[in-house]
């Protein structure tokens, strides 16, 4: 997870409020169904990759990963919530419209209801905002782990202002990475690991991903191990 705020890492999540009107909870018990939602103008292209690198990552947690695609934001929608702000990730000189993340946990939450899930995840082309703490912009992901639910951001794990990062292995490595680090919250908890190396350590840039593995670390495959002896699987 990443996000515009100047000197300030946050090395822990909070819980957002859904609308009270939203299905309940419930605790997860492992392994799981999976759902990944596309939300708005997203390549399916790396499905099989992305599918790869989750199996890869936590083995035996999910029975089955869905991908659902061609989901978009009803017009009267798309403007509600909405803030205009400088895109100062990529230094753009142009306002841009970034959308709440509640918005997309709602679309989540439905889909899971829908199609039977126990863990959803959205992943848009559209920049995000906090819901929970509107100060933090230009997320690259967030995790709602009460509702066992996260979204990933593409927008700015392009750098428009560096030709080198339009080579496409490069871009979606990034995105394999947010996936894999926001679902990581949702097993594993909402702390950040202090391993540099680790996919669940902290990533404020693309400079930041790029630089760290997309592998756990030991130490976080020791807290997936103590899950699969709780849940006995």
């Amino acid at each position: 997870m990443s996000k515009f705020q100047i000197g300030k890492d946050i090395l822990n999540k909070h819980t957002l409020a859904l609308p009270i009107n939203k299905s309940k909870y419930r605790q997860i018990i492992f392994p799981c169904h999976l759902g990944i939602i596309f939300i708005g103008n997203v390549s399916t292209s790396m499905l099989n990759k992305l599918r790869f690198h989750l199996d890869q990552t936590f083995d035996s947690f999910f029975f089955d990963i869905q991908f659902i695609d061609d989901i978009s934001l009803h017009p009267d929608m798309f403007e509600l919530r909405v803030k205009e702000e400088y895109n100062l990730l990529n230094k753009s000189s142009e306002k841009v419209l970034l959308q709440p993340t509640n918005k997309f946990y709602e679309i989540i939450i439905d889909k899971k209801s829908e199609y039977n899930l126990d863990i959803g995840l959205g992943l848009t082309n559209l920049p995000i905002y906090s819901s929970n703490n509107e100060k933090l912009l230009f997320l690259f992901g967030e995790a709602h782990i009460k509702y066992m639910c996260a979204i990933v951001s593409t927008h700015n794990l392009i750098d428009l202002f560096n030709l080198e990062d339009f080579k496409l292995k490069k871009i979606e490595k990034r995105i394999y990475k947010e996936v894999v680090h926001e679902i990581g919250h949702l097993i594993l908890g909402c702390g950040h690991c202090f391993n540099n190396y680790c996919v669940m350590h902290f990533s404020k840039n693309i400079k930041e991903i790029d630089s760290k593995s997309i592998y756990l670390c030991e130490n976080c495959k020791l807290k997936l191990e103590k899950i699969r002896e709780k849940d006995n699987f």
